[in-house]
């Protein structure tokens, strides 16, 4: 019985890049039924995951690979089955050896969902090409 209460959490299913620019990302994605807590609601391991996620990514995107080192992050509202997520993360320091990267949660809505921050600390210069 008590093992029902466990649920597997999921993130980017089905996600799409929309946005990959210096230091700005955004991509969207769905709340499916992997990504709810046993309340029903978005999980905020899975919001939060979503961010860092993001955070790494908008970091490469200055050219950098990465590692958080510190983030912090608020649960505004909850996120619902079905719901369209834009995650955009922006980077607020870009400095060689960390950087800062806020990161937003909206709805479909455009109501605020989460809104993160995270201290990420330059592991290099990453192999692919760097956007500017």
């Amino acid at each position: 019985m008590k093992e029902n209460y466990i649920h597997e959490i999921k993130a980017f299913e089905n996600h799409q890049l929309d946005s990959f620019d210096y230091g700005h990302v955004v991509v969207t994605s769905d709340i499916v039924q992997s990504s709810l807590n046993y309340y029903g609601q978005a999980h905020g391991g899975y919001l939060f995951t979503l961010c860092d996620q993001i955070s790494g990514l908008t970091a490469i995107s200055t050219g950098s690979d990465a590692v958080t080192l510190q983030s912090s992050i608020n649960y505004i509202k909850p996120g619902n089955l079905g719901d369209k997520l834009t995650i955009e993360g922006s980077c607020t320091h870009d400095g060689r050896t960390t950087k800062v990267i806020d990161v937003t949660i909206n709805n479909q809505d455009r109501e605020l969902v989460a809104k993160a921050s995270f201290t990420m600390y330059v592991t290099g210069q990453h192999k692919e090409e760097t956007i500017q």
